[in-house]
């Protein structure tokens, strides 16, 4: 009986002993292995829900797209998450790629000045910082305006992509203006705001 009772509190012990991100609930999803992690919707334009993929396969760079939600199984959904006014695509525990603009203007073949794309190493503009106002993604361009639109766009080669201004302009032919939201990140805000009070 008493072995029982030893081998009953060291199994406790055991499972309350591994470390979590958050709460011992937060790791019902896989974004939880990245705090504040989630997918990224794509709002505007669109009759199907549509979310940000990626155009390389997983920890592999390449552009930042988008894809119908109901296509993929959530386990394929690319993560992304803010860091230090930085993005990042979560991928799995060795794989964390850097979301960098790309100016392309001097790309021919390229719709719009700026470009979202993801690689190991930071790229791009640097003077720039992502931030959640809310659940829409926001950008911020150096000393330039205070907002940026995005933009789902196909370049000369048929590639869609995520493409960016930094003003307000008539969309151009085969492009769709977009908002970018995440809804997942709201629930770690929440739950922040629960613990400080506590």
């Amino acid at each position: 009986m008493l072995h029982l009772l030893f081998v009953g509190i060291t199994f406790i012990t055991a499972v309350l002993g591994i470390p979590t991100w958050e709460t011992f609930s937060s790791r019902a999803s896989i974004g939880s292995l990245v705090p504040g992690s989630s997918v990224i919707e794509a709002l505007g334009g669109y009759e199907v829900p549509q979310v940000l993929s990626l155009s390389a396969p997983p920890g592999v760079a390449g552009n930042v797209t988008i894809t119908m939600r109901r296509r993929s199984r959530s386990s394929d959904l690319a993560l992304f998450f803010l860091h230090h006014n930085r993005l990042f695509q979560f991928t799995n525990e060795t794989s964390i790629l850097n979301v960098n603009v790309l100016n392309t203007t001097a790309v021919e073949g390229e719709p719009m000045p700026y470009k979202l794309a993801v690689s190991p190493k930071r790229e791009g503009l640097r003077d720039a910082m992502f931030r959640w106002r809310g659940t829409l993604l926001h950008y911020e361009l150096g000393n330039g305006p205070d907002q940026t639109f995005f933009y789902v766009c196909k370049n000369a080669s048929g590639e869609t992509g995520i493409y960016m201004l930094a003003q307000a302009d008539a969309t151009p032919p085969g492009c769709t203006l977009v908002t970018l939201h995440s809804f997942n990140h709201l629930e770690l805000i929440q739950q922040r705001k629960e613990q400080s009070s506590s």
